[in-house]
C-alpha cells in the first residue's frame, strides 16, 4: 500500500514544504502519526527529536518545528502509534546500534 498524504487543510507555507511530500510522509510513518494538529503538532516534533535521537544524531531533524507547525491540517493514511509503542521502538533501535557501535570497537582492539 503506498502512503498518500493530503495538504489541503494546511496554511500556505505548506506550499512550499509540498515538492517534498514524499519525505514528510516517511519521516511521519517513521514517527507512527496520522495527522497533525494543533492539539498534537508539539508531540510530533517531539518524536521526530527522538527519532532523530535515535539515530545518534545530534543534528536537529530535517522537519524542524516551523515545518511541523506549517503542516498542522496534515493527513496521512498512516496508522496511529501509541507514545508507549513509540518510545519502546526508538529505545530498542537505539540500543540496538549502540551494541553494534561497541561490538565493531571490540574487534577493531583484537
Amino acid at each position: 500500500m503506498s502512503v498518500s498524504y493530503d495538504f489541503s487543510k494546511c496554511e500556505n507555507e505548506a506550499k512550499e514544504i509540498q515538492p517534498n511530500a514524499y519525505y514528510v510522509c516517511m519521516y511521519m510513518m517513521a514517527i507512527g502519526m496520522g495527522e497533525i494538529t494543533q492539539k498534537n503538532h508539539l508531540e510530533v516534533y517531539a518524536r521526530l527529536v527522538l527519532l532523530n535521537a535515535s539515530s545518534l544524531s545530534t543534528d536537529e531533524p530535517w522537519m524542524n518545528l516551523e515545518m511541523v507547525k506549517a503542516l498542522t491540517g496534515a493527513k496521512f493514511n498512516i496508522e496511529n502509534e501509541s507514545r508507549t509503542k513509540f518510545s519502546s521502538r526508538m529505545f530498542n533501535c537505539l540500543l540496538r546500534d549502540i551494541e553494534y557501535l561497541e561490538r565493531a570497537k571490540s574487534k577493531e582492539v583484537a
